[in-house]
C-alpha cells in the first residue's frame, strides 16, 4: 500500500512537472517567437511615406552577419548633416518609425527604419528583448554611417517601446552619438513579461509562470532574459537621453520608464510622463505639436547643434 501512495504521488509530481513546462514553453512561445504583423497590414494601417511629407525610401538590406535586417533608407536632400535611426516596437514594422520621421526631416536628417530580427521582412528569429537586437542595432548604426557618408556623431537613435528598449541597451556602446530617444520603453524583459502574464492570468497565475517561462525563453534563444534591462544599461549611457512615457499606457506601465530615470544620470536625462490620454506609445499620435515641443526643448538644451534649425 505504502509502495502504491509512493508512486501515485511520483505520478502527480510528473503530471505537475509536465504542466508547468508545457505552460511553461507555450507562453515563453508568445515572448520570444510571437506572430508578427505583416509590412501590407501595418501599411494599411498607419499609410505610406508619403502620407508623412517622406519620399519614397531605398529598400535596403544590413547583413549584420547573424541576420539580415531589411528596412527603409530616406537619403534627405536638405543636407543637415545628420542622421536619425528609429527602431519600432514589439510585433511591430519598419511602419511605425514614420510617425517620428517628421521631427528629424525637417532637420534636415536622413531616416533608417528596419524591421527588428523576428519582425516584418527581416531574418526569422527569436526575439530577446535587446540583447541581441542592440548589436544588429551597432551594425545598422554602422552601415548607416558608411552608407550616408556621416560620422557616427551625427547619427541619433530612437525607438518605441520593444525599440525604445533595445535603443537604451544600446546607448552605453554609443558614446559619440548626439542623443537616445526612448518612448515607452519596459525597463527590463522579466518586468515586462510579468506584466503581460498578470494581465492575462491574474497575479497569482502570473507570478507562478513567469520564472518558468523566463527560464525556458533563455534556454529556447540562448540569452539572459535577466541581461534585457534598460534600468541596468542606463547607468552607463555617457549620451543625453530623453524618456517619453503615457500616464494612461495600457501595456507597458509609465513607472517602467520612471525606473529607468531612476538609475539614469539626471544631469543629461530628461523625463517626460504625460496626461494626454494616450494609450501605449500613443503620444506623438495624440498630440504631435506638443510632442515636437518636448522634443524641441530637449534638443536646444543637450544637442543644439542637432540637424537644420527650424525656428
Amino acid at each position: 500500500m505504502r509502495n502504491r501512495l509512493w508512486i501515485a504521488l511520483a505520478v502527480v509530481v510528473l503530471l505537475l512537472v509536465a504542466a508547468y513546462f508545457a505552460a511553461g514553453w507555450y507562453f515563453s512561445g508568445i515572448a520570444i517567437a510571437p506572430p508578427t504583423r505583416p509590412l501590407a497590414e501595418a501599411q494599411a494601417q498607419t499609410g505610406v511615406p508619403a502620407d508623412f511629407g517622406l519620399p519614397q525610401p531605398e529598400e535596403i538590406a544590413i547583413d549584420t552577419g547573424e541576420v539580415i535586417l531589411r528596412g527603409w533608407y530616406f537619403d534627405n536632400p536638405s543636407d543637415g548633416n545628420c542622421g536619425m535611426m528609429f527602431m519600432h516596437g514589439f510585433t511591430g514594422t519598419r511602419y511605425e518609425a514614420l510617425y517620428w520621421a517628421p521631427l528629424f526631416w525637417e532637420r534636415g536628417c536622413d531616416i533608417l527604419a528596419y524591421d527588428h530580427r523576428g519582425h516584418g521582412e527581416s531574418s526569422e528569429a527569436f526575439l530577446t528583448y535587446g540583447v541581441n537586437e542592440k548589436e544588429d542595432a551597432l551594425a545598422a548604426r554602422n552601415w548607416f554611417a558608411e552608407h550616408a557618408g556621416l560620422d557616427t556623431s551625427r547619427i541619433a537613435v530612437g525607438g518605441v517601446s520593444y525599440g525604445a528598449a533595445t535603443a537604451l541597451q544600446l546607448a552605453p556602446q554609443i558614446p559619440d552619438a548626439p542623443f537616445v530617444l526612448a518612448d515607452s520603453s519596459y525597463s527590463s524583459m522579466p518586468a515586462i513579461v510579468r506584466v503581460r502574464a498578470d494581465a492575462l492570468l491574474g497575479s497569482a497565475l502570473g507570478g507562478l509562470l513567469t520564472p518558468g517561462a523566463l527560464w525556458i525563453a533563455g534556454q529556447r534563444a540562448n540569452f539572459d532574459p535577466a541581461a534585457a534591462a534598460p534600468e541596468s544599461t542606463i547607468g552607463g549611457a555617457q549620451i543625453p537621453v530623453l524618456l517619453i512615457h503615457s500616464r494612461t499606457d495600457n501595456f507597458t506601465p509609465y513607472t517602467h520608464s520612471e525606473d529607468i530615470y531612476a538609475n539614469s544620470d539626471a544631469a543629461r536625462t530628461v523625463l517626460h510622463i504625460n496626461d494626454w490620454g494616450s494609450l501605449h506609445a500613443a503620444d506623438i499620435a495624440t498630440d504631435f505639436a506638443a510632442y515636437k515641443t518636448l522634443f524641441e526643448a530637449f534638443l536646444a538644451q543637450y544637442a543644439p547643434d542637432f540637424g537644420l534649425s527650424t525656428d
